[in-house]
């Protein structure tokens, strides 16, 4: 992808994630450049799932690993733009981390679309104006079907 990207860009680079989900092996690959930690709810604690390397279309030497995770039935992920942990109040305090982070402990119980929904809304609450975008994806693991 970076070697497809480098000089296509007009100048811009790319912050990506990838994950894949195999829910045969139970089991979770993550790879991930220049983008914010994947976040992993698991029995109501929180654990940042990171693996990162340089932005794309910048670098033509970058490489990216990805690490493996186990996955548990009732596990939830979280990925999301920097624009969520970055959007600003009147007074230029940043979102961040802490208030997403709670935010997915307190939204553990709502459906994936209606916790992500009261996401982007606390931040458009938050936020007094917004200039990157705010992008949230909400996954739960309800197991393999396997006995």
């Amino acid at each position: 992808m970076n070697s497809a990207l480098l000089g296509n860009t007009q100048n811009q680079f790319v912050t990506a994630a990838y994950v894949h989900l195999d829910s045969e092996s139970q089991e979770l690959r993550y790879s991930a450049a220049g983008h914010p930690p994947m976040l992993l709810l698991r029995q109501g604690r929180l654990r940042e799932i990171e693996e990162n390397g340089l932005m794309l279309a910048v670098f033509d030497f970058a490489k990216y690993s990805n690490a493996a995770h186990r996955l548990e039935q009732g596990d939830r992920l979280l990925l999301y733009t920097d624009g969520i942990v970055e959007a600003m109040d009147a007074s230029g305090k940043f979102f961040g981390q802490d208030s997403l982070s709670d935010l997915l402990r307190q939204t553990s119980r709502l459906p994936p679309s209606e916790a992500a929904d009261r996401i982007i809304a606390s931040v458009g609450q938050w936020s007094t104006s917004q200039d990157d975008d705010l992008t949230v994806l909400v996954c739960d693991y309800v197991g393999s079907g396997r006995g």
